[in-house]
Formats: C-alpha cells, sequence, structure tokens
C-alpha cells in the first residue's frame, strides 16, 4: 500500500513537513486553522461578561484546506524555516 495513492493522507495545521510529503507524491492536503482561533471566542466571551451580549452559537473562524493543486514545493520553501 503507497501513502498518498492506496491510502489517504490528511494532516490537520499545514506543518512544513505535509507539504514536502504532498510534493513526493505521500499525502493529499492538510488543513490550516487560523492562528487566532482564541480571538473570535474571547470577544465574544467579554462582551458577554460586559453587557450581557449573548455570543453566538458558533463561532465561525478561518481555515483553508491545501491540496497538492496548491504548490505545495512552493508552500514548503516558503514555511521550512519557520520552526515548527
Amino acid at each position: 500500500l503507497k501513502p498518498g495513492t492506496d491510502i489517504k493522507v490528511v494532516s490537520i495545521d499545514a506543518v512544513p513537513d505535509i507539504f514536502a510529503a504532498m510534493a513526493a507524491g505521500e499525502a493529499n492536503a492538510t488543513v490550516e486553522l487560523t492562528p487566532d482561533m482564541a480571538g473570535p471566542a474571547f470577544q465574544a466571551l467579554s462582551a458577554y461578561l460586559a453587557d450581557g451580549t449573548e455570543p453566538e452559537k458558533f463561532i465561525i473562524t478561518e481555515s483553508k484546506l491545501y491540496t497538492p493543486a496548491d504548490d505545495p514545493q512552493g508552500e514548503y520553501d516558503r514555511r521550512k524555516g519557520l520552526g515548527y
């Protein structure tokens, strides 16, 4: 069985190594979650504590799906020195 072909490989957080794996055909996708996921939640909490504003039932934060169509080698080259 070959990863990326026979077995679909998807990761969370879009770390540099997953882009290298996609460029090599060993992975299929990654999802990058926004680094500010807590920000909107804390803003909602602050508003609730300040004046009782009810928060939304769901607080949607930005995320992005990357696939081999998104230049994985270029993404790897751009991210490889970021330290994660």
